[in-house]
This record gives C-alpha cells, structure tokens and sequence, in this order.
C-alpha cells in the first residue's frame, strides 16, 4: 500500500502556497518593512484589496469615517494585522466551497482558524521563547489538513467518521485508523517550503510532546486549540468539547489561562463581527 506521501505527491492538483501570502512572509522575514512595502505587493490581488478595505471599515476597525484607500487601511490596520489579515484571507479564498461533509463546514473551520490563531498570540505573549506573529500563523494553518482530508480523501475520512462513538473521539479514530489531518496539513506546510518549525508545529498540534524542540509552539497551539472549542468560537468539533489541559512546558499558572480565556470570551463577537463578512464573502 502506497505511503501517504506517495499519495499526497500523486495528487496533480495539491494547492500550492498563495503567491501573495508568499510576498508577504517572505518581506516580513525582512528587518523592517514598511506600510508601502505591504501595499505594493497587496494591491497586486484586487480581490485581497477589497477585503482588506472592507475589514478596515468594518465597526471593529472602523471609526466612522470612510477608509477608500489601501495605504490607509494599512495604517489603521496596523501592519502586524494586515500580515495576519493577509494570511487569514489568502488561505481561506483557496478552500472556500462545500467540502462534501456536512460535519465540516469551511466558513465554521476559518473561524475556528482565526479564533486558534488569535488565542495562540495572546498565549505567546505570556510565554517566553515565543514569537506572536509565528503562532498566529500556526494557528491559522493548524487545521488545514482537515479541508485536505475532506477533498482528497473522502472514502477514508468516512470511515474515520464512522469510528467516532462515545468512547472515541475523531482524533482518537484518526490515530486508529493511521491517516491524520495534522500529517496531511505538515505535508502541505513542507510542500510550501513553510519551514521545520511550521511543519512540526502543525503536525504534533495535538501531540506536543513529539513536537521536539517545536514543543512549547506546539502546546501554545494544543491550548489555543481546546480554548477556541470550549468558547465556541467557529468548528466545534464532532467529539464534545476538549477539557482545558494547560502543557507544563508553557509554564502558565490556572489564573493566566483562565484571563486569556476570558478576553478570548469578551472579544469573541468582535473576532467573530470582523472576520465572518470578509471571508464569507
């Protein structure tokens, strides 16, 4: 039986990465970069221009006055933002239609993405040796496996389904049935040239203690994954609600977890408000 890279490598049609989202992480590797540097290369993707204005006149981000130019809606993003608005919106225009599974519903996976993502960053920011901007990546990409999985192995995914019971959850039928939306999503972070960090921290998400010296990125993302599900935010799983197991590694006490929690609870519909409209669109 083929291996699942030899399958995934037989598969003409894998996306490849988006080329603005490329530009982007490519020119913020840089030492500086600047609001005309991020313009440049967005203004190239009209459809991404369009969202990227629309978020900014958004109530999140809006002050009531109008935004109709993409420099200033750099400007009032702010460039970490635009990087992850960036991010957020080129992945999710590539898998935007019914992935065949009424148990997975893409806008619902995004929003669970974005809600992952906005976690991580606020964990990152409590623990030392993690970098804010590479979690919020993590997270928006931590789940892409599972659209993969959806699209391009439909037969065995049924029947991963069909495993879930009382006793078993989906990550538990995934492992008994050897093929996991983490392996398939750290391929497609390989085949993207993502980086050993990416690629490990996606695909011991839900097993950081594999993850190796991408450990305490890996149990950000495991948190941040468990918090975003027991808040509701976007995919709410098939399995119940994940209990809250906060990683020793990260060195976070009850208190911290529970004020990220929190905050994640009170800028929950804001998360949700400024998002929902761009990427459903």
């Amino acid at each position: 039986m083929a291996s699942l890279v030899d399958r995934l490598n037989a598969i003409e049609d894998l996306p490849t990465i988006p080329h603005t989202m490329q530009q982007v992480l490519s020119s913020l590797d840089a030492i500086a970069t600047s609001a005309s540097t991020l313009e440049k290369i967005i203004k190239d993707d009209p459809v991404l221009t369009a969202q990227v204005l629309k978020l900014a006149n958004s109530p999140v981000y809006g002050g009531g006055v109008e935004i109709s130019s993409l420099a200033r809606a750099i400007v009032t993003l702010g460039l970490d933002e635009v990087r992850n608005v960036v991010i957020g919106l080129s992945l999710s225009g590539m898998f935007c239609d019914d992935l065949g599974f009424s148990e997975f519903d893409t806008i619902e996976l995004w929003m669970h993405s974005i809600g992952v993502a906005t976690c991580a960053k606020m964990i990152a920011e409590r623990v030392d040796g993690l970098d804010g901007e590479e979690l919020f990546t993590a997270g928006m990409l931590h789940d892409l496996g599972r659209m993969l999985f959806c699209l391009y192995f439909p037969d065995e995914l049924r029947d991963v389904l069909n495993g879930v019971n009382e006793q078993t959850t989906l990550q538990q039928s995934e492992e008994r049935y050897g093929l996991s939306h983490a392996e398939i999503g750290a391929y497609l972070a390989f085949r993207w040239k993502l980086g050993d960090f990416m690629v490990h921290v996606i695909r011991y998400h839900h097993s950081p203690q594999s993850a190796g010296a991408h450990a305490k990125a890996a149990s950000a993302i495991n948190l941040a994954d468990a918090i975003a599900m027991q808040l509701e935010i976007g995919w709410k799983g098939i399995s119940g609600t994940p209990k809250i197991i906060v990683p020793k590694i990260l060195g976070l006490d009850g208190v911290a977890v529970k004020e990220i929690a929190l905050k994640m609870r009170a800028d929950k519909d804001k998360i949700l408000a400024g998002w929902s409209s761009v990427i459903s669109s």
